[in-house]
């Protein structure tokens, strides 16, 4: 009976730290399903990535990027910059390896070209994207 127990507990805990990936890869993989935002203009990777950057919080709380840092807390604090523009959080010098991820973040410029600031959910895009590259093995 315990071994039974044990192994659902670790089967359920498993599955519940990367529910989220799935959901990520379809956006990721089909960012003309993500829902259109009026700001984007019909920019499909716009609307992605703002449908990505709302899944921030479905990293698991025990994920490091590249083993130390915690991507999940950049993205809840919003640290891109700090009050005397150096790079802080997601903008600390991370580099993002598929063409893909960067057509996101192009996206995620022309949404805030048109809205004239960075909006809070910004940073939290940027930590789906590492995560999701990370998960695929296309960190450089």
């Amino acid at each position: 009976m315990k071994k039974i127990c044990l192994t659902l507990i670790l089967a359920i805990s498993s599955t519940y730290s990367f529910a989220g990936l799935p959901e990520m890869m379809n956006t990721y993989n089909n960012p003309k399903t993500a829902p259109n935002v009026s700001e984007c203009k019909g920019d499909i990777y716009c609307n992605g990535f703002i449908a990505l950057s709302k899944q921030w919080r479905d990293i698991p709380d025990s994920y490091r990027y590249e083993g130390t840092h915690d991507i999940k807390y950049y993205a809840k604090r919003g640290w891109t910059y700090d009050d005397q523009g150096r790079n802080r959080g997601l903008s600390m010098g991370f580099g993002w390896s598929a063409d893909r991820s960067n057509r996101f973040i192009e996206g995620a410029e022309y949404y805030t070209d048109n809205r004239g600031y960075i909006p809070d959910h910004y940073e939290g895009g940027l930590a789906v994207l590492l995560y999701i590259e990370d998960k695929n093995g296309w960190t450089k």
